[in-house]
């Protein structure tokens, strides 16, 4: 019988002799997954300057037009009279602001009732217009409670903005309508077809809720009312909101207290939020910087390519060049607060930005945004140049995904070259193995005949 496990004949430790043989035929192979493993990392940094760079770009880009520094503030001088927001349409200012009033919502309340859910107000049909719409509801046997009109009017299809509900005075309970909209606008008529009692104007049964002229059943409790305002000088300013838009270009009012009570309004430009977009651009750039370092340096997994370097070189070179803007106070960032370090990362100074923002606003302005000079416009340019598809950073990727892709190749034919020799190494222990078998066999049987 033949011996099929390679060892069982000649106690050879097949097994460990063939992992041994292929160990030192792997070596190779050991050395190309080495690189490749290198590759990938090397790919994997190129990805992060790639992402640093994207994130620098978008830092400069908030800061690369005229539109970018319209940031305002709007405050008074009075926060309980009023409160206001600026946006970039604004222009800086002071303004003088007399509330005489605030715009209301008309409150019609009913007579009262004893309960909600039992008490019969009447059957018919509810109108309710403010002039402009108008919808109505079906009150029958099955919704004719407080509750139940309530419910119906709340719900109905063509509701244009009123609201209904319960109010209870201690003495019963009332039913309340109410425009959702301040304003005299939105004031509102509530006619009835009573079916209970034929009588659309009397005291009785569903007439009960009408408000219309010669039937005003429902009370009044506050008339819908317009804001009125007066705006550095301009008197007689009437707005169906308290939320008021379209007086001071850009700016919203939020009124809060009437009774002619007067306050200033001061529109600036918002210094700190600029400062913020500056200091975010310093955050970005710093970031890319502390990359390039920490992939360049001894032992960094770029540390032999000078790719980065030629790239950060590029980017100092524009920050180290002036800004020729004619007539302009500023030409470098330096003065402006913004300085490079010696490190190779920038610093902010926020003071001095702030001040340089607050003193000749343009000037700064210019700095960042002149369409050939200014240093965010050729920060974006250089970056878009760089991440372009044919640009250094995309052109590396390629060259070390071709590297890979050869490498894949040349691991793949060597995987399969070792599989071939492990099974000829098996192949000839396994042929060694029976032949020492039978040899070991025939030993035996003469040792056995001499005897």
């Amino acid at each position: 019988m033949a011996i099929s496990s390679a060892g069982i004949g000649s106690n050879i430790d097949v097994n460990s002799l063939v992992s041994q043989l292929l160990a030192l035929e792997r070596r190779p192979l050991d050395r190309l997954n080495l690189r490749k493993t290198q590759y990938n990392a090397e790919l994997s940094s190129y990805g992060k300057i790639s992402s640093d760079l994207s994130g620098f770009q978008s830092a400069v880009s908030a800061l690369k037009t005229a539109e970018s520094f319209k940031v305002f503030t709007a405050t008074a001088a009075n926060t309980t009279y009023l409160s206001a927001s600026a946006d970039s349409t604004a222009s800086a200012g002071s303004h003088s602001i007399i509330i005489t009033d605030l715009a209301q919502a008309q409150k019609l309340v009913s007579v009262t009732f004893a309960d909600t859910t039992t008490t019969t107000i009447g059957t018919g049909s509810l109108t309710i217009a403010n002039g402009a719409s108008s919808f109505a509801v079906t009150i029958d046997s099955s919704n004719n409670t407080l509750d139940g009109i309530v419910n119906a009017v709340n719900a109905g299809s063509s509701n244009f903005g009123v609201s209904a509900s319960i109010v209870n005075d201690g003495t019963g309970y009332r039913l309340l309508f109410s425009p959702n909209d301040t304003g005299t606008a939105y004031a509102v008529t509530v006619a009835v077809s009573d079916t209970g009692d034929s009588n659309n104007t009397d005291t009785n049964g569903l007439s009960r809720l009408s408000y219309t002229a010669g039937a005003l059943n429902l009370s009044q409790t506050q008339a819908a009312k317009n804001a009125l305002i007066t705006v550095d000088g301009l008197s007689g300013i009437s707005k169906a909101s308290n939320t008021i838009t379209d007086v001071i270009q850009g700016v919203t009012l939020n009124l809060k207290t009437g009774g002619a009570v007067s306050t200033t309004l001061d529109v600036a430009v918002d210094t700190g939020a600029i400062t913020d977009k500056a200091t975010a651009l310093v955050t970005a750039y710093n970031k890319l910087v502390t990359d390039i370092t920490d992939l360049h340096k001894k032992g960094g997994k770029l540390e032999a390519d000078n790719t980065l370097i030629t790239l950060q070189s590029q980017l100092v070179s524009i920050f180290n060049t002036k800004a020729t803007i004619p007539g302009n106070a500023y030409s470098y960032l330096a003065e402006v607060g913004i300085a490079l370090q010696s490190n190779g990362t920038l610093a902010i100074n926020s003071a001095d930005f702030k001040s340089a923002l607050s003193g000749k606003l343009n000037d700064v302005v210019k700095l960042f945004t002149d369409t050939t000079e200014g240093f965010a416009q050729r920060f974006y340019t250089e970056t878009t140049k760089l991440l372009q598809a044919d640009g250094v950073i995309d052109a590396k990727n390629d060259g070390i995904a071709a590297q890979i892709s050869n490498l894949d190749i040349r691991i793949n034919q060597f995987e399969t070259r070792l599989t071939s020799i492990e099974a000829r190494l098996r192949k000839q222990f396994s042929t060694l193995d029976a032949l020492l078998g039978t040899l070991s066999s025939t030993s035996n049987l003469l040792s056995r005949q001499l005897r």
